[in-house]
């Protein structure tokens, strides 16, 4: 499998379910096609170079945009640190038979929430320059993994 970026159809093609490809499709990595992806969902746009490589344009934003799109980065990383805690339904689970486990896992939980309240908090006060060089998946204030 192997996944191509056609600039002309504006779009991605997979070798494996698009048996004809575009002419001008060059094939890329499994992790710039998630790099590009991930590009897209944090409100870049994709376009390709003199050469038809595929690459993000992220438009210049106001700084209300930058902490929307901190605010959501916030978001993602709690929930992917709230699943690695205790999948839902391992909290379904929890609430049910409650353990001296599961008062831990919402413990850690509750503390994920906390962390991501408070950085959003601090998202919102904070001057554009800040915004820029946000690590949002290493912020300090994450409780450790």
């Amino acid at each position: 499998m192997a996944i191509y970026y056609s600039a002309l159809a504006h779009g991605f093609f997979d070798d494996a379910m698009h048996h004809t490809l575009p002419a001008d499709a060059v094939q890329i990595s499994d992790d710039r096609h998630r790099e590009l992806l991930a590009a897209q969902g944090d409100g870049a746009t994709i376009d390709a170079d003199s050469d038809g490589i595929p690459r993000a344009r992220r438009p210049s934003l106001t700084i209300i945009a930058r902490r929307a799109m901190a605010v959501r980065q916030v978001k993602r990383e709690a929930a992917r640190r709230i699943e690695a805690i205790a999948p839902v339904w391992r909290q379904l689970n929890d609430q049910r038979a409650p353990s001296d486990a599961s008062v831990a896992r919402f413990a850690a939980i509750d503390a994920v929430r906390a962390a991501s309240d408070a950085i959003e908090a601090e998202i919102s006060a904070a001057a554009k320059g800040v915004l820029v060089g946000l690590d949002i998946p290493h912020h300090p204030l994450w409780p450790a993994e």
